[in-house]
């Protein structure tokens, strides 16, 4: 199967990685063409393309690019993209430290709904409701069992073989309906970024609310008050990521191990403060 790659961050890098593996013909593109992106086809055996021709004959799409990334997709790239193709959505909207307020969101459409409206094309929605770690290889030979993913679409043809995918990449796939479904995977989620099985993926689906929430939302009722929230999103990921190198360094971890560790910290309910707080005193974990 022939599968681009647009976006070769923490996601699009490990399926890359996984569907190279996995025998697919891989072509990968990045919207800086940067070094990293022509390392990544070294390690992988993948094609390196640009975003303007890496739709060319694609079976599968993935888009693994931040949300307000979308916007920029130049209009090749969205024309080349067969009728036939699948078109998978791996994106997470996140208005406050990374991709601000976005118009038809805020207003109440879906966030894989807006992502089809852009790239004129629809859209599977998958591979975006667990933490990055777990797509590599290190990470899931540690697990006792394998985890499982939601997929959302309105093709069932399409849903199947994107399932089938995501089975490649390691984990269980659970039919979450239609894409007019697929707030229940969204960010604030009981399904996202829980690490759960098939049967409590299931459940937690089931108990989403469409409603979303303060964190995931650029809107506030003044200027002030949403420069505060931004600031304070900023500032939290700013200290994640130092935190997570003083892990790796002082504790010869990988960055996916460490920031694991990190992640099920924040899960006992300590607060950031005082997770922090310990790391930049002790160089390690509580």
């Amino acid at each position: 199967m022939k599968i681009s790659i647009l976006g070769t961050g923490h996601i699009g890098g490990s399926l890359a990685r996984t569907f190279s593996r996995k025998g697919h013909t891989v072509t990968i593109a990045n919207s800086s063409n940067s070094k990293a992106l022509h390392e990544l086809a070294t390690e992988t055996g993948a094609t390196p393309a640009t975003v303007q021709n890496i739709a060319q004959g694609a079976d599968v799409i993935i888009l693994s690019i931040p949300t307000k990334g979308i916007l920029d997709l130049p209009s090749e790239f969205i024309n080349s993209i067969a009728p036939e193709t699948i078109v998978i959505d791996t994106t997470n909207y996140y208005p406050l430290h990374r991709d601000g307020a976005i118009d038809g969101i805020e207003n109440g459409l879906l966030e894989s709904r807006w992502v089809e409206q852009q790239i004129k094309h629809p859209v599977i929605k998958t591979f975006s409701a667990t933490n990055w770690y777990n797509f590599t290889a290190e990470i899931q030979s540690e697990l006792p069992s394998r985890l499982a993913l939601p997929v959302s679409g309105d093709d069932p043809a399409a849903k199947a073989l994107v399932s089938q995918l995501v089975t490649e990449a390691g984990f269980d796939p659970v039919d979450a309906g239609g894409l007019d479904e697929s707030w229940r995977q969204q960010p604030g989620s009981p399904a996202y970024c829980t690490d759960l099985g098939v049967e409590d993926l299931r459940k937690a689906l089931s108990q989403a609310t469409n409603v979303r929430k303060p964190e995931s939302s650029g809107v506030r009722s003044s200027q002030e008050e949403l420069a505060t929230a931004r600031e304070m999103q900023t500032t939290f990921f700013q200290t994640f990521t130092k935190a997570i190198e003083v892990l790796m360094e002082s504790n010869q971890w990988s960055e996916a191990a460490a920031t694991k560790r990190l992640v099920a910290q924040f899960m006992t309910g300590q607060s950031p403060e005082a997770v922090f707080g310990f790391i930049f005193e002790h160089k390690r974990l509580s």
